[in-house]
Formats: structure tokens, C-alpha cells, sequence
């Protein structure tokens, strides 16, 4: 007899060999295996388990708009808003969350991606709709998210320190594909035999790229991938491990990382896929996260908090700053994302955060 290749195949085999030798037995097991399969049978709609949000504000590309995620008040899972280009919030749902929960636009809507088991799972936003799970031995979700109006991504570190992102198009005329064809699983290896543990992992949008990040020991690891595959040529720059990393947010050929100096005090260094520092700005009274999005490509968008309240302001490739938005009333900093020459800057007024759009030129 072919061997059962899954759980529920198995039970049904037993159930078969313990009928055949009690008969009058048989319709109790039945019964048992059936109630069993109804169980374990896998739904279409993915729920995120229950539990308490850990993470800040998040700002999504939609095809229409924007999203922004916000863990809800008290840690009852994350409150995730939908926003009109205007900055109109047209319609909100709270979905129950366990730990890290990253939310991303995708051709059919938003969607929330979340560790279940050893495995990543990606869930539509309006209505629990499954959209597949990827990984084997899954470890911890990565910083950040890709999202912007040509693709989406979220990363992840297996148990075997390799780094795997999960990602598609946002364009809904891509390449034609159907429903059940949104998204991609491409591994990429950090390298074996790496001296120390891996323990972050870093993922954002690059234009039409996607930039993913890693440590080991003292260095800061970047690769640009494709549609198709990712440079096997990463660059890497000195950070030390006690160094922790506040926001990062790329270009096609260079990212902004955001770090502490030595007193606390959040800078901003330009970073290129040549592996050059180009310069580096403080950013006077920030010590939080810094939340960095591509504009276009030649600037980024950085927003910040500072004792006088939330700001962004806009810097160009040369190091050049100019102010965007400011809400001294708006004591955390924001969450960003860009598209088509509008900024979502999603900030706090009290526990409740919101959503306002302003213009901002690639």
C-alpha cells in the first residue's frame, strides 16, 4: 500500500486497518476521523491568531490610495485604515494580531503578513482572504516592508539564518496574472558558516527594486533584487553589533539608514550599492524611529519625533534638507509612504492615529 503522505492520510489509514480487524467498531472511528478532518481541513480565510501588537505606526501603498496599520490601544491586535489619495479615510478594520504583523498593498488590496507556525502567512485585509503561506522554519520577520506603486515585499529569517522575502506586483494589469498568481517566494542565503547569529533583517522598497539588509558581527549587509533575482554581490558597511538600526528607506542605487550617535541622538547616512558612505545629517532631538521612504529617484521622505513634536522633511541625494510637515501636537513619530507625487504622513493625535496626504514632487 502507497504510504500516506499526509496527517489527515494517515488517520484515514488507521481508521481502515482498526475496521478491518473490529468491524463493529467501524462507524465510531469513522465518525472520529471525520470530526477530526473538519478541524484540521484548511479554510480559505486566514485569520491572524489573537494575541497583543507589538510594532509602530505603518504606512502601505494601495493601488488606489494608501493604508496605514496602527497597533490598537491597549494591544488589542492592529487597526488598519484605508486612505483616499486626498487622505480621507474611507473604511478601517482591527484585526487580531500575535506579535509582528506587517501590512502591504497588493494587486487585490491590502494585506496583513504574519508569522503562523514556522511559516510566513499573507491575508487579505477586507476579508480573511488566504493568499498563501511560504517559508519552512521560520524565525522572525524582518524591519520594514517594500511597498510603493510598482511592488510590495516582506522578509523574514529562517531558522538557518537564511533571509527569505515573499513579494509580487502592485500594478493590476501585471503581466496578466490571475488571483492565485499575486505573489512570489524567492530565498536568498546570508551565507553559511557566518560567524555569529543573525538576529535582524531589514526589507524597503528601492523604485523598482526591492533592498533587502542583514548583520553579522560588525557589518551591515545590502542586496537589490529584481523582479526576477537579487545581486549576488551584496555590499556591506561597518555598524557595529550594539548599534541598533532606527529606519532605513532606498533608491535604486542607494538607501538612507538611520542610527543613534553616541549620545542618543538619531542621524541619517547615505549609504550606496558601491558600498560608500556619501554623508550624514543628525536629525536635532530625535532618539525614536525614524520612519524613511523612497520620493521618486533622487530624494527620500524622513519623519521623525522631536521634543517640539512630529515632523518630515524632505532630503535629496546631495544632503540637502527641506521642511515637508509638522504637527507639534503629534508627540510619536509618523509613518510614510509615497506614490505618484503624494505623501501619506500617518501620525498620532492622542492614542488614535490618522492619515493626512500632502504633495510632494519626486
Amino acid at each position: 500500500m502507497a504510504r500516506p503522505r499526509s496527517i489527515l492520510g494517515l488517520l484515514f489509514h488507521l481508521a481502515t486497518l482498526h475496521a478491518a480487524r473490529r468491524p463493529g467498531a467501524c462507524a465510531v472511528v469513522l465518525a472520529l476521523v471525520v470530526a477530526l478532518a473538519a478541524a484540521l481541513w484548511p479554510r480559505h480565510a486566514a485569520r491572524a491568531p489573537i494575541g497583543q501588537a507589538e510594532g509602530g505606526l505603518q504606512g502601505a501603498v494601495l493601488l488606489d490610495g494608501f493604508a496605514l496599520a496602527q497597533p490598537a490601544p491597549g494591544g488589542d491586535g492592529y487597526r488598519i485604515v484605508d486612505v483616499d489619495p486626498q487622505g480621507h479615510a474611507r473604511r478601517e478594520r482591527t484585526l487580531p494580531a500575535t506579535g509582528a504583523l506587517r501590512v502591504v498593498g497588493t494587486r487585490i488590496g491590502a494585506a496583513a503578513a504574519w508569522q503562523d507556525g514556522k511559516r510566513l502567512r499573507l491575508a487579505r485585509v477586507e476579508d480573511d482572504r488566504d493568499m498563501g503561506t511560504w517559508g519552512r522554519s521560520m524565525r522572525q520577520m524582518c524591519d520594514g516592508v517594500a511597498s510603493n506603486a510598482t511592488r510590495f515585499a516582506v522578509g523574514w529569517l529562517e531558522s538557518d539564518d537564511t533571509l527569505w522575502y515573499v513579494h509580487g506586483p502592485l500594478a493590476a494589469a501585471a503581466e496578466g496574472a490571475a488571483d492565485g498568481e499575486v505573489t512570489l517566494a524567492e530565498p536568498i542565503s546570508i551565507g553559511p558558516g557566518a560567524f555569529t547569529r543573525n538576529d535582524w533583517c531589514g526589507v524597503a522598497s528601492a523604485e523598482d527594486k526591492i533592498a533587502l539588509m542583514w548583520r553579522d558581527a560588525d557589518r551591515l549587509s545590502l542586496t537589490m533584487c529584481s523582479q526576477k533575482a537579487c545581486s549576488n554581490l551584496p555590499v556591506s558597511f561597518k555598524l557595529e553589533r550594539r548599534i541598533p538600526v532606527l529606519g532605513v528607506g532606498c533608491l535604486r542605487a542607494a538607501c538612507l539608514l538611520a542610527t543613534p550617535d553616541d549620545a542618543g541622538t538619531a542621524r541619517i547616512t547615505m549609504v550606496t550599492t558601491n558600498g560608500r558612505s556619501k554623508w550624514t545629517h543628525t536629525l536635532e532631538g530625535a532618539s525614536g524611529p525614524v520612519s524613511i521612504v523612497g520620493v521618486g529617484d533622487r530624494a527620500f521622505a524622513v519623519g521623525y519625533a522631536t521634543p517640539e513634536g512630529a515632523r518630515v522633511d524632505r532630503f535629496d541625494r546631495d544632503g540637502k534638507a527641506s521642511p515637508v510637515w509638522r504637527d507639534p501636537a503629534s508627540p510619536r513619530p509618523p509613518a510614510l509612504a509615497w506614490s505618484s507625487g503624494r505623501l501619506l504622513v500617518a501620525h498620532y493625535h492622542g492614542e488614535r492615529a490618522v492619515g493626512q496626504t500632502v504633495e510632494l514632487a519626486r
